[in-house]
């Protein structure tokens, strides 16, 4: 009788162990998602870059799978002519990992950079993970140059501009309602440059510094009546 018992007992143990990969992923849920939700993306200046992005999956199947991607415009802020996104990712047969590639171009990269949010497609009994969003900003070749602005009290008087060796207006600001500081970092080639400080009122502003990897190239206390120019080199 005991062995009978004995028997019984290990018979779904057998059964358990004998199931194939197939019957296990009966038992598992259906899910694919992304490597991660948020993605920083940097592309160098006036050209474009290339990553590639992973996927995975809860199942293991002994044919490859195809899931849809979808690009979500309205969360998206990237131009659409600046980026190739595929419209589906394989996951290989015994496999729970896929790879698709995503290019991104310098076209229409705004200074606080711009998003891209891709999706998977919903299917019948498939789990999705969340979106990814690219944080896509350009990447500078050369040390950053920064203008730091402490305004007085009236910033919303105050603005700035500024030119290349040639007088063409690169980057321009203000004025600054409620605000107390300003900070812009830009991306610029060795050269001569021009910023032009400006006060609408003609009183002046609150002082300013210009620096380029670390060292200060310009300097003002902000006693500059409606404007001044200060002319500066840049030699990284």
């Amino acid at each position: 009788m005991k062995k009978t018992i004995f028997l019984l007992l290990a018979m779904p143990l057998a059964v358990f162990y004998s199931c194939d990969s197939d019957d296990q992923n009966q038992t598992t849920i259906n899910y694919v998602s992304f490597e991660a939700t948020s993605y920083d993306f940097g592309v160098d200046i006036q050209s474009s870059n290339s990553n590639d992005i992973k996927v995975y999956t809860t199942h293991i199947s002994n044919t490859e799978r195809i899931f849809g991607i979808n690009i979500e415009t309205d969360l998206s802020t990237a131009d659409p002519a600046s980026y190739t996104v595929p419209t589906s990712v394989s996951v290989p047969a015994n496999s729970n990992e896929g790879v698709f590639t995503i290019n991104i171009s310098d076209l229409n990269i705004g200074v606080e950079g711009e998003t891209l949010v891709l999706s998977f497609t919903n299917e019948a009994g498939l789990f999705v993970g969340d979106p990814i969003t690219f944080n896509i900003k350009q990447v500078c070749p050369y040390p950053e140059t920064q203008l730091d602005i402490t305004f007085d009290d009236y910033p919303e008087e105050q603005y700035w501009e500024l030119y290349d060796s040639n007088d063409v207006l690169l980057f321009e600001g203000g004025p600054y309602p409620d605000e107390t500081a300003f900070s812009r970092v830009f991306c610029l080639a060795n050269g001569t440059y021009k910023i032009l400080m400006g006060d609408t009122f003609g009183d002046g502003g609150g002082p300013y510094t210009i620096t380029n990897n670390g060292n200060v190239l310009v300097t003002g206390d902000g006693d500059h009546g409606f404007s001044e120019e200060i002319t500066f080199q840049i030699n990284n």
